[in-house]
């Protein structure tokens, strides 16, 4: 799906391409007239109009201009749309799952298509991001995703389990310069740091439990658990108690098919001499 398509789905967007449409009518202009004016092409305006693009900065700033509308009319839409297009950027559900996480003593973590955003090198988090955001999106994303990562060195760090398929250590996401990098992360973490374990499960290993995609269990002080599941456009956050029993059978499952720390050590840095 497109970032343009997104925004279409965006309120906001929408009400300000009526807006655009009601102030050029109301001045009698065509569309062809308005982009002259403003110094664009009619097709910008009509895309604008119809709510498939939303409005640019310097668009907005000529529109309040040109039509000289009280309160920068058109500019306060764009920081509007620019809001919420940042609130966006998340899957619906993620920031729930963000807040908890902060909060949490353990977590479970199976990753059957890419190295957990917890462990990510910076280039490694820019090479998996959704090419069709904007950049400024994307790089907004990177930040939120490196700061995540503080939990893991606090001064009372959670105890944080981590079981990643084997393919994920051969597909070459970025290149190889970013999977030497991210490797030698996943190595410098599962060695140094205490309570942390990264468990390779490998190829193969033929689970039921690992066939169903990624998901996150969180523990908390009260001994209560969350799990969390991501769809292509949503991330769902599980109290329900039945279900977050079966989420950690499967744990148990894919971490007793993994291996050993040990082992997964080297299975890591043997992928790591493959990108040499």
């Amino acid at each position: 799906m497109s970032g343009d398509d997104e925004f279409t789905r965006d309120p906001l967007v929408r009400a300000a391409g009526e807006v655009i449409r009601a102030h050029r009518e109301a001045a009698g202009l065509s569309r062809i007239e308005l982009a002259q004016t403003l110094g664009c092409t009619p097709q910008w305006i009509e895309a604008l109009e119809a709510g498939r693009k939303p409005l640019s900065e310097p668009t907005a700033d000529d529109l309040d201009t040109f039509f000289k509308t009280p309160g920068r009319l058109f500019w306060t839409l764009w920081t509007e749309i620019k809001k919420e297009g940042k609130h966006r950027a998340q899957l619906p559900g993620f920031e729930g799952f963000v807040e908890q996480e902060a909060s949490a003593v353990s977590i479970d973590c199976f990753a059957p298509q890419a190295i957990p955003g917890l462990l990510q090198t910076e280039a490694y988090a820019r090479a998996v991001m959704d090419t069709n955001k904007p950049a400024d999106q994307r790089e907004v994303l990177v930040k939120e995703r490196m700061d995540r990562q503080g939990i893991l060195g606090r001064p009372m760090p959670p105890r944080a389990w981590f079981v990643i398929e084997e393919a994920v250590l051969h597909r070459p996401v970025g290149g190889s310069q970013v999977m030497r990098e991210q490797l030698k992360r996943l190595l410098d973490l599962a060695s140094a740091i205490q309570n942390i374990q990264v468990r390779i499960l490998p190829l193969a290993s033929v689970t039921w439990a690992s066939l169903d995609g990624s998901f996150i269990i969180l523990g908390f002080a009260d001994s209560s658990q969350t799990a969390y599941f991501e769809s292509p456009d949503r991330g769902s956050l599980i109290n329900i108690p039945p279900r977050v029993t079966a989420a950690a059978v499967r744990f148990s499952l894919v971490m007793g098919e993994a291996l050993p720390a040990s082992a997964s050590r080297k299975l890591i840095h043997k992928a790591l001499e493959d990108y040499s």
